[in-house]
């Protein structure tokens, strides 16, 4: 069976499933062993302990670094995203220059779809960092006391 026909039936997402081919722990088409080892890890997959435990041995800051990139699907795109997030407050950063760098360092031409999608991660960024902001602003300024040596 190939792997786009499995895909269609599997909660196993096809660009995972492509992912392990490209890594050689599957074969394309499927073998029967290939079959079994997706089964089981459809089992455990999405499943919260699992992922839980995989996440356990990550930074604190990898993993909210993760959870804000989760859903941007290209390397590209994450660049982007890592572009717009170091920007030094007060600066500012041009769209033709974040599509400059990206067409010269992976080689291809933004498409206008491409650059639709650029500013979108440029406004969930902005969304981002404002909120971070508030958050800040929002939790209660601690009194510092000071030592005077008086118990």
């Amino acid at each position: 069976m190939k792997i786009p026909e499995y895909a269609k039936t599997s909660p196993l997402p096809l660009k995972t499933l492509n992912w392990l081919a490209r890594k050689r722990i599957v074969h394309d088409p499927l073998r029967e062993g290939d079959i079994i080892g997706l089964k089981m890890l459809e089992q455990v997959w999405r499943k919260r302990e699992i992922l839980r435990t995989q996440l356990a041995g990550f930074s604190k800051k990898r993993r909210l670094k993760l959870i804000e990139t989760a859903d941007i699907a290209t390397k590209w795109e994450r660049y982007a995203f890592s572009r717009f997030q170091n920007i030094t407050p007060g600066k500012r950063l041009l769209m033709e220059q974040v599509i400059d760098e990206i067409e010269l360092t992976f080689g291809f031409i933004l498409k206008p779809s491409h650059i639709k999608k650029l500013y979108l991660i440029r406004k969930k960024v902005y969304n981002l960092r404002h909120s971070q902001k508030r958050y800040k602003n929002s939790l209660p300024k601690q009194k510092k006391f000071l030592k005077t040596g008086k118990q």
